[in-house]
């Protein structure tokens, strides 16, 4: 399994949110034919201009697959709304699931 994370910083919440809307609406239909991807925004509060997305892979070939479909959609709207970014990329080396009775 391969994994992504984008870590983007924006200026203000409101841009942050704004990003985080056309992820809500466009990714769904982008990539809901695809098979093999995972995709994850996270929200802190703590930190309301930061957008946090996780990606989970099956393999390189989806993933090259989607990375094609990121760089053509989302550029469009990095370049409207500033941020300062932080990409993450690797393949899972050591994955545990907790089965405790808690």
């Amino acid at each position: 399994m391969q994994m992504k994370i984008f870590i983007r910083t924006f200026t203000t919440a409101v841009d942050a949110q704004m990003f985080n809307s056309v992820l809500h609406t466009k990714w769904p239909e982008l990539i809901g034919s695809i098979k093999g991807a995972r995709f994850r925004l996270l929200y802190d509060e703590t930190t309301p201009n930061v957008s946090t997305v996780v990606w989970e892979f099956v393999d390189d070939k989806v993933q090259k697959k989607i990375e094609v479909i990121i760089e053509a959609e989302i550029a469009k709207f990095t370049q409207a709304l500033p941020n300062r970014q932080v990409h993450y990329s690797g393949s899972v080396e050591f994955d545990f699931v907790g089965g405790g009775t808690d």
